[in-house]
């Protein structure tokens, strides 16, 4: 249908308000391209265009007589827009199945997105470090580009993702699952990986002040990596408890519950069952103090609330161990995953002289990794 009106005038001021709310970004929900340069050749230059939410012509999509002359330079009526998006929410005109507040809450959404941003406050650069191996028949795989969301979101916009990160995942180990020293070799190979890739960023001069852990892989390993990578560098742990390693912001629920007792005097070797995601089967022969959660469950830590709790408790738990005697440490775990890296950056290696974890293979426990 043909227009009924001319364009509407937008003045610089209009145009740079737009650019300037928008962060130089596509508003569309899901796009977010940057639109100051080719996406392509990625040589700089201005791919925007300005699109109205209710068209400046009533013939066009979302057009209403009446509203589209009077909010035709509106800008609460203007999105900034990459080509393609531009065309996705006016094509077919009156029939576009977008509406007008879909498109407004987009506008909303973004614009808030990057007020967060330029409002944040101690803000650091963070290396995302992933690792994946495959559980039985699971085979995950962790997309990088939901972890740099998940940094930005569950961070408030504070931790922002470094332009390189390290992933380790199962073409790394040159060790077969069904191998009967498949752990043995697995503890050198993780251990390896570690020297050649992460340590080096770590202890370099200009090195990253701040790690995020993203990791899918069987409990013993992910207690490996943090054990590796120890608690004086600061970082985030990652979990699932909903999608896209994204924190649950619609949690409202109590927040989980942790006890435990440790006697007076302990022997010098025990067993440290951790009862978190389920209850863990004690194991025979030795002496064991456990660790739960009053209702162990496996969606147990939503937060990073629930982490950090989990964090404190656990670690004092480590420290009655030390004060009743225990020295040597042989951990039966049913934990999550950011709860298995956590328990291995929470070790102390300077007062446990053997730390040990075992691995859940129904119906026995069975000896998996040395972490000390």
């Amino acid at each position: 249908m043909a227009r009924t009106q001319e364009r509407a005038y937008l003045s610089p001021t209009v145009r740079r308000d737009l650019w300037v709310d928008a962060g130089g970004r596509c508003e569309f929900r899901g796009c977010c391209k940057p639109i100051d340069r080719d996406f392509l050749t990625k040589q700089r230059c201005n791919v925007s265009e300005y699109a109205h939410i209710i068209a400046d012509s009533p013939a066009g999509a979302r057009g209403v007589a009446g509203e589209s002359e009077r909010l035709a330079a509106d800008p609460s009526n203007l999105m900034l827009l990459c080509y393609d998006c531009h065309s996705r929410i006016d094509r077919k005109g009156q029939d576009n199945p977008y509406t007008a507040e879909q498109l407004r809450a987009m506008k909303r959404e973004h614009e808030a997105r990057i007020q967060l941003i330029y409002s944040a406050t101690g803000v650091k650069e963070s290396l995302p470090i992933l690792m994946t191996f495959p559980i039985g028949s699971l085979v995950p795989v962790i997309d990088l580009d939901q972890v740099h969301h998940a940094m930005l979101e569950n961070s408030a916009y504070t931790r922002f993702p470094l332009g390189r990160s390290i992933n380790i995942n199962r073409s790394a180990f040159d060790v077969q699952d069904s191998s009967p020293d498949f752990w043995p070799q697995a503890e050198r190979a993780l251990t390896s990986l570690y020297d050649r890739l992460i340590h080096p960023e770590l202890t370099a001069r200009d090195g990253p002040s701040h790690l995020t852990v993203a990791g899918f892989a069987p409990i013993p390993m992910l207690m490996k990596l943090g054990a590796l990578l120890g608690d004086k560098t600061e970082a985030s742990v990652l979990d699932l408890p909903t999608e896209r390693w994204l924190w649950d912001r619609t949690s409202s629920g109590p927040a989980p519950e942790f006890i435990y007792q440790v006697p007076d005097a302990l022997p010098r070797e025990v067993s440290a069952v951790i009862s978190i995601s389920n209850r863990a089967v004690h194991p025979q022969g030795m002496e064991v103090v456990e660790f739960q959660a009053r209702s162990p469950n496996r969606g147990i830590i939503r937060t990073e609330s629930h982490l950090l709790a989990f964090r404190r408790d656990f670690n004092a738990f480590l420290i009655a161990l030390a004060r009743a005697g225990a020295r040597v440490l042989h951990i039966h775990p049913a934990t999550p995953l950011s709860a298995s890296v956590e328990v291995g950056r929470l070790l102390l290696p300077k007062i446990f002289e053997e730390i040990h974890v075992h691995e859940w293979q129904a119906p026995n426990w069975r000896t998996a990794l040395r972490l000390k």
